[in-house]
């Protein structure tokens, strides 16, 4: 199949598969009462906003509870991490807004929405559904549009390899056996050999329990050695968490992209959005974002007495004005925290362009690669000049298994 024909086939089954997500969605909300909804476990209904403040990136972080505070949150499957809609109970054309569950308890659901909104204030009764990561579904589709059309780069190289049109090429030097791991077996020492040749794409296979991960981890450390800058990748926040644990061990610089809410506690120090909030620097902009809030409410009293011309306009301007300072201080911290790290870690399609802008790899590792869907896979193959392929059953077409392969000793 021609690389064209190719991403358009998947473009079309992403977006079969998004409108069928969308579809049962809207089926089930007409068929279920608000009350029905909530029993399913799925949604939660007759809320209220009862507080409200500024998270990292320009989030909002908004806390609900039943509107009879005297009730408790009946079970629910909104956990942390979870993607939601909230939208105004009474009125179902009203406009949604997506976010992520932060945290929750017996009476209380804490989420993540990208701002604030005015409009809030309208509203007197909430609801909270559990939806489909359409994000990771939108940057997917991206990504395939992007490579149906790219023609020259290495991205076009990389794209050939993949799909089996072009031969992948391996470098003739070997590792240094004392630079790794004594722990390493020989298999995973060939292995690591095998991936650290490849000038484009290597395969790291084996059966559960055979320490993929683990020699994974040893391959990153010796890229890393070399001065290379990595992505580290799998499908599932699990995985991520499983891979970063053993290059926290190797004493690797590395740093968790993704929602803190979606990573283990035992690592969430380890994700940007914590290491922003504490640095010392974006302590000042959080006080520059509570003040440009009191400028909006005070903007927004002006009642009484008539204002002066202008002065609601200007108050208002100030407080952008702060807004605007306290973005600037927080995306330097955020640059600083990402250049100087040495490996950067996510789910395949949790890398946010947003935060990693037009930056590039030397090197993407995709751990658990079988569990991936081939769009999925692509997202941080995009970025990277070579691709390491880890899991249970990987495969590629029969030529990427190459006489060069052979030439290089493996």
């Amino acid at each position: 199949m021609a690389a064209p024909s190719h991403f358009s086939h998947l473009l079309s089954l992403l977006e079969q598969e998004s409108a069928a997500e969308a579809q049962r969605a809207l089926e089930q909300g007409r068929r279920l009462s608000p009350a029905a909804a909530e029993r399913t476990g799925n949604s939660l209904v007759d809320l209220a906003i009862i507080d409200e403040d500024a998270g990292l990136g320009g989030r909002t972080l908004v806390t609900l509870a039943k509107r009879n505070r005297t009730l408790a949150l009946p079970w629910h499957r909104l956990g942390s991490g979870t993607p939601i809609v909230l939208s105004p109970l009474n009125d179902p054309k009203a406009r949604g807004y997506r976010g992520v569950v932060v945290q929750r308890d017996d009476r209380t659901l804490q989420i993540a929405l990208p701002a604030s909104d005015d409009a809030w204030d309208e509203v007197e009764a909430w609801r909270v559904d559990l939806s489909a990561d359409e994000i990771a579904l939108q940057r997917q589709r991206a990504a395939l549009k992007t490579l149906e059309r790219t023609e020259r780069g290495r991205l076009f190289e990389l794209r050939e390899v993949l799909l089996g049109r072009r031969a992948p090429k391996f470098w003739t030097r070997e590792i240094a056996s004392e630079v790794v791991d004594p722990a390493m077996n020989d298999v995973q020492r060939g292995a690591i050999a095998l991936a650290l040749a490849a000038e484009d794409v290597a395969l790291v296979q084996g059966p559960p329990g055979t320490g993929k991960t683990t020699t994974v981890a040893e391959l990153i450390r010796l890229a890393v050695g070399r001065g290379e800058r990595v992505l580290a990748c799998a499908p599932s926040n699990l995985a991520v968490d499983n891979l970063l644990e053993k290059l926290l061990d190797r004493r690797v610089r590395a740093v968790r992209l993704g929602h803190p809410a979606r990573v283990l506690p035992a690592l969430r120090a380890h994700t940007l959005d914590l290491l922003v909030d504490e640095h010392p620097d974006v302590r000042v902009a959080r006080k520059l974002v509570k003040d440009a809030r009191a400028l909006f409410r005070q903007a927004g009293r002006y009642t009484r007495a008539k204002p002066q011309p202008g002065a609601r306009h200007e108050t208002r301007q100030e407080a952008r004005q702060l807004l605007a300072d306290a973005r600037r201080i927080e995306q330097a911290v955020v640059d600083h925290l990402l250049d100087s790290a040495e490996v950067l870690c996510a789910t395949t399609t949790g890398l946010d362009p947003d935060v990693l802008a037009d930056r590039s790899f030397d090197l993407a590792v995709i751990d658990e690669a079988c569990q991936s869907t081939e769009p999925g896979c692509w997202l941080p193959a995009m970025r990277a000049k070579r691709l390491v392929l880890a899991g249970d059953h990987c495969q590629l077409p029969p030529t990427v298994v190459s006489r060069e392969a052979a030439a290089a000793g493996f």
